[in-house]
């Protein structure tokens, strides 16, 4: 900890920031030029829209946008250009926006999305905007769900969606026009995505793509779309940039480095209140933990600040005295919670916001004069060697830095205070890697081994991925036997896992599911691996005691959470078949979620999930139960369904070590995550998990369930010689 505040100093020359040019006009900050972080925690993401002129007619609305007076110059590029790049800031309209743009004059239009609630969001916005009906002129495609028709002219779905399109049409001739948006965030599907349509655009001139981004390297993206020849005589791609205007930036730096970032923060935010104008304060931290260790401190300050201000007009350095409202902005925060950093504060009343990097780039919150940048950031990557995905915290990169410093010059002249040296900074990396070189890629590789795309090595990735990657992923599918020896997909298993909107362990799973003669079991589970917060987490008071005493006499079991999924899911459908009637099904449901503490939305998804699933595996496969002698019940049943999990997460199994942790079969340290209902009770010697989580510095295992270790030689010789 350091005992004193940070002092800090102006650097010389920062030829980033905006400075009157020989026109006396100010250059604006936000370069096109830059990448931003990408983080897959869910505190670096949201899926909050503040509208400030919701009180307006649509229309009206539609004109306030900043895209609005670009419209015109939008349809010119694009059709003079195959590839338009168009940066713009979030908040901008370029999501909800463009397409229409491009409907208007005669496309037929796809928008993809990273992520399943912004495409259905946006499709609903769009749909209300132009007063059509959802799944006529504008619908969606996202997560297993669907609501559109063969003649929609707009439609919105996830990358995911629009990749096993192109099983069906390689050529996408069903869409005159694609919008990639929120490039920024370089997600798998997004890289993969841009290599095939940059391979469909060589094939069909008359296509047309529109890459959409918030901060992104335009250049590259520019000269990757690129068709023409390499002296830019026909260039079939062209740069369009919607940045707003913005006001010159003061960057301080720290003289020494600090010891403490979060002390740090808590103690420059109390340093520009009591010695700067008036103007909110955004301050970046790295997790929820440590925004809400600076958020009870600052809270404690703000209080006597508060009530301070009631005897005096100016603190001793001058400035007028000013109340605080300190408040937390980070992904998992409920959405309610959410919009109140968006709301006009009260007269004389300073904001303090405490955000992850969702503030960098996922939303632009209005009033900010004032930015605090501790210089780290969390970021996920995959090691080959361990065979897990671990979150760790790491500094951003200058383009990161840039893109914070870019907040504070929105609605007057800005400041920008760094937790660092002006020596570190020029040390931090340029950009941070894409998703596609720190991450697994055996779901990425048996997608592209579906599409007919055999060499994986001469594929145009915009950002080629590691070869240790590449390797540890194919070494994935072929223990799996979704691959052979050759490289190629295999007829029994690998083309039906290709077929199957899942990871390839849950796949596998469901491919064995009916040798193991437990189809519908492995159908629940399944379905409740893709969703999240079965349990309801906002409980206080007697009711936590009173949750936690529910799911463990009702749900929780010695197998582990795979197994508690499954009664779960099963309790929840013998209550859904007790009601013929819709109206009373679904307020059976409901209270019976109440009454377990149980999440009566994630339930209906993992129920929408499953039905999908269902049609896929019975009707389209035709895999049925296998027949078994004897009374197929009690500990004979639960001990196939338990094989039939290991058939497919065998690569994730992990063992008790002497010191108390697990160790993965590749070497990794892992923990038993306190969600876990194996948490309380004895460790078990051998478990498989689904997925992890990192916390600090260790990496907890969720969706365990234990197994023996005899099974791991009976389901997977290949992968295990000896034990």
């Amino acid at each position: 900890m350091i005992s004193r505040k940070p002092i800090f100093q102006k650097p010389a020359d920062d030829i980033l920031y905006p400075v009157r040019n020989k026109n006396g006009e100010i250059e604006t900050l936000v370069n096109p030029n830059i990448d931003t972080a990408l983080t897959t925690d869910t505190d670096s993401k949201t899926n909050v829209v503040y509208n400030r002129y919701h009180h307006l007619p649509l229309e009206t609305q539609r004109q306030r946008l900043p895209v609005f007076q670009y419209r015109n110059h939008i349809l010119y590029l694009l059709e003079k250009y195959q590839t338009l790049i168009l940066i713009g800031e979030t908040g901008c309209g370029k999501s909800t926006q463009v397409p229409q743009y491009v409907y208007e004059v005669g496309h037929k239009v796809c928008v993809t999305q990273p992520r399943v609630t912004a495409c259905v969001s946006l499709a609903c916005r769009v749909a209300e905007e132009r007063g059509a009906t959802l799944g006529e002129d504008v619908g969606y495609a996202a997560a297993m769900t669907s609501c559109r028709t063969p003649d929609t002219g707009i439609v919105f779905m996830t990358e995911g969606v629009l990749l096993r399109e192109m099983f069906a049409s390689p050529l996408l001739m069903q869409y005159t026009c694609i919008v990639l948006d929120e490039v920024h965030e370089r997600s798998q599907m997004t890289d993969v995505l841009m290599g095939l349509l940059k391979k469909i655009a060589k094939k069909r001139k008359n296509l047309k793509i529109v890459v959409s981004s918030a901060t992104m390297d335009a250049e590259f993206l520019k000269d990757f779309f690129n068709l023409g020849d390499k002296n830019g005589h026909t260039d079939t791609s062209v740069i369009m940039s919607m940045q707003g205007r913005t006001h010159p930036i003061d960057v301080f730096y720290v003289e020494e480095p600090v010891a403490d970032y979060v002390k740090a923060t808590v103690d420059t935010v109390i340093k520009i209140h009591e010695n700067q104008p008036f103007g909110d304060i955004l301050a970046f931290l790295t997790s929820q933990e440590e925004i809400l260790a600076a958020l009870d401190t600052i809270q404690i300050y703000a209080e006597e600040n508060n009530e301070k201000n009631k005897y005096r007009k100016s603190f001793s350095s001058g400035i007028q005295a000013a109340n605080l409202s300190v408040l937390p902005m980070y992904g998992s925060l409920p959405l309610y919670r959410q919009i109140k950093v968006f709301q006009m504060g009260d007269k004389n009343v300073r904001k303090v916001i405490l955000a992850t990097n969702i503030a960098e780039t996922s939303v632009t919150i209005p009033g900010i004069v004032y930015v605090i940048d501790c210089g780290f950031h969390k970021l996920p990557y995959f090691d080959p060697v361990l065979g897990v995905e671990c979150m760790s915290v790491c500094p951003v990169s200058r383009h990161n830095a840039t893109q914070r410093a870019g907040r504070a010059g929105r609605v007057a002249r800005g400041m920008c205070y760094r937790l660092y040296t002006e020596a570190e900074y020029e040390k931090l990396p340029e950009s941070v890697p894409p998703e596609m070189s720190r991450s697994d890629l055996s779901s990425l590789l048996l997608q592209l081994k579906a599409l007919g795309i055999h060499n994986l090595l001469r594929f145009t990735f915009p950002t080629p991925p590691p070869a240790k990657s590449l390797l540890s992923g194919l070494e994935t599918l072929y223990a799996l036997d979704a691959i052979d020896k050759a490289g190629n997909l295999t007829e029994a298993v690998g083309n039906k896992m290709a077929e199957l909107p899942l990871r390839p362990m849950c796949a596998k799973m469901l491919c064995n599911s009916g040798e193991f003669g437990c189809v519908d079991e492995v159908l629940s589970i399944v379905a409740m691996l893709q969703v999240e917060g079965v349990f309801v987490r906002q409980v206080a008071g007697k009711d936590k005691m009173t949750a936690r005493v529910v799911r463990r006499n009702n749900f929780e079991v010695v197998e582990g959470d795979l197994i508690m999924y499954l009664n779960v899911f099963e309790s929840y459908s013998k209550v859904k078949n007790t009601q013929r009637d819709e109206k009373l099904q679904r307020k059976a449901c409901k209270d019976w979620c109440q009454k377990m503490f149980i999440n009566y939305r994630v339930m209906e998804k993992a129920c929408e999930i499953r039905k999908s699933l269902e049609k896929l595996i019975k009707e389209n496969f035709k895999i049925e139960n296998k027949e078994f002698e004897g009374l197929d019940l009690g500990t004979a049943k639960s001990r196939r369904v338990m094989k039939c999990v290991v058939s497919g997460l065998f690569p994730q199994a992990a063992s008790l070590s002497v010191e108390g942790s697990y160790r993965g079969i590749r070497g990794a340290k892992l923990h038993i995550s306190p969600d876990s209902c194996l948490f309380h009770v004895q460790q078990p010697t051998w478990v498989v998990f689904a997925s992890v989580q990192s916390t600090g510095d260790k990496v907890f295992m969720r969706e365990m369930m234990t197994i023996e270790k005899e099974w791991l030689l009976e389901i997977a010789p290949h992968f295990y010689t000896h034990l």
